[in-house]
């Protein structure tokens, strides 16, 4: 919306209020969040949904998520799917767009091309075997990555969401190298966990939960990518080792990997025996062919992020305990660390015994998480929203007014 809209809506409407984006109105039975209008003609032959499309997509993005044609046509597709029925990401994305005439969805995850990391480091054959399939970040509900078959091929969708739970894990397991206090540590470790819980807010672009000095974010964000590096190698290698095959096909409904209303679309996604899941562990490192360094930083990226996880294993099992008869689809984050070890030549990676204190700290801290803080506070741990490091976020923000 213009200048002049917004004064327009702001005189003529004493219930109305400025927004950050547009104008709130109080409606006697809640707020109306107006920020913008769209003219429905430029859209005709889509059908009438695609207006909600509209706020963080080009037109040409629409053409392709309505009629798919190639497998990059189809992750365009999921992104897209995983925003339109979040209006927190509608505006998440609207300041990724910021002022830009020229933004597409599409052109925006394009331009960040982190899988190329990983394929620039791999042998020419197999960089040749996997260049062709898409891959890359989808704000997933769940923090998990997947591989989804779709009529054009395989495409690959790794969870914005596991990238945050990473990152604040990071600040918990390295803050006090960094001089950041208990009480920040602690915070980033609940952000983590409820991240994983799906109980944090998915608003981390405009409501950061803390600013950290510009040295410590950016070494933080560098130690996530090669974690992300580390589970996209991990699907690449699905494919290279023959696993992504129909017998190891599954259906699921679309609404069950994304914050979305429940329909009637479905998501054909792989999934893989623990022996399979071993092998793709080994193997994202393993393949890593003329970089020593590359291959001893993802070998140590992949032991904290199996650490990671193990700890969110501990949390979310004493919240929702599985019944006996319950399988996990991936094995213990325990025993994928010591098989990946065991397999690794001894000059890459950290030593199984500073990898065994790692994981006696992490399910010490875990075990005393949930003892003294989460039995005591188990209804904020749960309660939807954002949960802040409070050295680094001096001022809480009003949701719609300040951002």
């Amino acid at each position: 919306m213009n200048a002049e809209l917004i004064e327009g809506f702001l005189k003529n409407n004493p219930k109305a209020r400025k927004a950050k984006d547009g104008v709130l109105i109080d409606t006697g039975h809640g707020f109306m969040h107006l920020t913008g209008f769209i003219e429905g003609d430029d859209y005709k032959g889509f059908g009438d949904d695609a207006i909600f499309f509209t706020p963080f997509c080009s037109k040409s993005d629409i053409e392709k998520i309505y009629s798919p044609k190639v497998a990059s046509d189809f992750l365009l597709q999921l992104r897209a799917e995983s925003i339109v029925d979040n209006p927190r990401l509608i505006r998440v994305f609207k300041t990724r767009k910021g002022k830009k005439t020229n933004w597409s969805l599409e052109k925006y995850y394009q331009e960040r091309k982190r899988e190329d990391v990983y394929l620039s480091n791999l042998s020419k054959g197999n960089h040749e075997k996997l260049k062709d399939i898409p891959a890359g970040s989808v704000y997933l509900a769940g923090a998990n990555a997947i591989c989804s078959k779709t009529k054009a091929g395989n495409i690959i969708a790794v969870s914005e969401p596991l990238e945050y739970f990473l990152y604040f894990m990071n600040i918990f397991f390295y803050g006090e190298d960094f001089g950041i206090k208990d009480i920040d540590i602690n915070a980033s470790f609940i952000i983590a966990q409820r991240i994983m819980a799906g109980h944090e807010s998915f608003d981390f672009d405009i409501d950061p939960r803390g600013v950290l000095p510009k040295h410590i974010d950016i070494w933080m964000k560098s130690l996530t990518d090669l974690q992300y590096q580390f589970v996209l190698g991990h699907e690449y290698s699905h494919h290279l080792l023959g696993h992504v095959k129909d017998s190891n096909l599954h259906s699921n409904s679309l609404s069950s990997f994304m914050a979305m209303h429940e329909g009637k679309d479905i998501i054909q996604h792989y999934k893989y025996s623990h022996k399979l899941e071993y092998d793709a562990d080994w193997h994202s490192i393993k393949n890593i062919k003329g970089n020593s360094k590359f291959k001893n930083d993802l070998s140590n990226a992949a032991f904290l992020t199996l650490m990671y996880l193990d700890t969110s294993r501990i949390v979310l099992d004493h919240i929702n305990p599985r019944r006996g008869n319950q399988v996990s689809s991936h094995p213990d984050p325990t025993c994928r660390i010591y098989k990946i070890r065991k397999r690794l030549n001894n000059k890459y990676g950290l030593p199984k015994d500073t990898l065994e204190n790692n994981l006696n700290y992490l399910n010490n801290y875990t075990k005393q998480f949930i003892n003294q803080y989460l039995v005591f506070n188990f209804d904020s741990f749960e309660r939807y929203g954002s949960h802040y490091l409070p050295s680094y976020k001096p001022m809480l923000l009003n949701d719609r007014v300040d951002f």
